[in-house]
């Protein structure tokens, strides 16, 4: 073990939610370091380290709430900024010629800012009040700076084949880390994209449904992951209750990827948000893939940290933690979407719409072909 450090050590935070998740991380540690003594009543485990020459806490909350990266925040003063790394939902287009450009099971989407874009979308399911309906409201996340910078460094590293991020990938899975067993790539066999319009048909896997539902892509020459870059939704509405494929009337949000994870622990830290694409968002079973594709998330988490100098850390301002009290309070640039007999929003194609559907119950996600 490495020498005992003290809470004003670490400038980098991590933040998981799922014991596969942590596991992952964990295990890309350089170094791991003592816990240190507690400074108060805290309610997450926190995992300490040295990762590409950067001090990083590994958070693992007490709740997915905004009081865990608060309290962290409190733990751990000097943290400039988080990488939130788990698993999510891909947002596939229709079949795209070129296979890299397809989001497949395995590969890694970050919340970056591209083409005018927001990194994250955050969604929030209100009710206003005289209103009987569920209304959604909106807030972007952007990184900051220096993780942008970042984020492009490495995409032009991997663009080169300098990327570490696979050769990280076979070292965990080699590993035998017992919440990791089994972790490998779980093959293109077990990549199936149904039709949207067709449901799971029952049981723990795919077995019994029909072979004719899946769509034809082309086969990619490596079952690398790949790294998509550009918006992802976040909420804590249902956005899985529905999957619908539906050309959208007009301009939307460009969406690669849905993250149910991180949706109250975002506005603590500047943060940048890494998912590892292990299922299609649908009714469809992909349980093979969530221990792999948190290992794939981790990887690039780690890759990305090896492109930012510690003075770049050390010269990035500290975080002014901002906690909404609810979402109507969340953010000046937020905006209500939809009315009257509720609402539906469009995923897919990587655009996003507003759609009414006849539900009171869930805001629903619906996934639309691409115009």
């Amino acid at each position: 073990m490495a020498e005992q450090l003290t809470y004003d050590s670490y400038t980098v935070g991590w933040i998981c939610v799922l014991g596969s998740e942590l596991c992952a991380a964990r295990a890309l540690l350089d170094e791991e370091h003592e816990p240190l003594p507690p400074k108060e009543i805290d309610y997450n485990n926190y995992f300490l380290g040295k990762m590409a020459n950067h001090n990083v806490v590994i958070v693992y909350p007490g709740t997915k709430d905004i009081k865990s990266t608060a309290q962290a925040s409190r733990t751990f003063p000097n943290i400039r900024f988080a990488l939130m790394v788990g698993i999510g939902s891909g947002v596939p287009n229709s079949p795209n010629p070129d296979p890299r450009k397809d989001i497949r099971l395995g590969d890694v989407v970050v919340g970056a800012p591209r083409n005018g874009l927001a990194s994250v979308i955050q969604y929030y399911a209100v009710r206003v009040a005289g209103e009987p309906n569920i209304t959604v409201k909106t807030r972007t996340c952007h990184p900051p700076n220096v993780l942008i910078k970042a984020i492009r460094h490495l995409d032009l590293d991997h663009g080169f084949g300098k990327g570490k991020m696979w050769a990280d990938i076979d070292h965990v899975v080699n590993l035998g880390v017992p919440a990791l067993e089994d972790a490998g790539y779980p093959g293109v066999e077990h990549d199936q994209l149904f039709n949207p319009n067709y449901q799971h048909s029952a049981g723990e896997d795919c077995s019994s449904c029909d072979v004719a539902q899946i769509e034809n892509r082309v086969a990619r020459k490596t079952t690398r992951s790949v790294v998509h870059l550009g918006s992802i939704a976040s909420g804590i509405v249902n956005m899985r209750s529905l999957i619908h494929r539906d050309p959208p009337p007009g301009s939307g949000k460009s969406v690669l990827g849905i993250d149910r994870e991180f949706s109250g622990l975002l506005h603590t830290f500047p943060s940048v948000l890494i998912k590892g694409v292990c299922d299609y968002g649908d009714s469809h079973k992909y349980d093979a893939w969530r221990r792999y594709t948190a290992i794939a998330a981790a990887a690039y988490a780690k890759d990305l940290l090896r492109v930012i100098h510690p003075q770049e850390v050390e010269l990035t301002p500290l975080p002014k933690p901002t906690e909404p009290s609810n979402a109507s309070q969340a953010s000046s640039d937020t905006q209500a979407m939809g009315n009257g007999a509720g609402v539906g929003l469009s995923l897919g194609a990587n655009r996003l719409q507003i759609k009414n559907e006849n539900t009171q119950a869930d805001v629903k996600i619906l996934r639309a072909e691409s115009i």
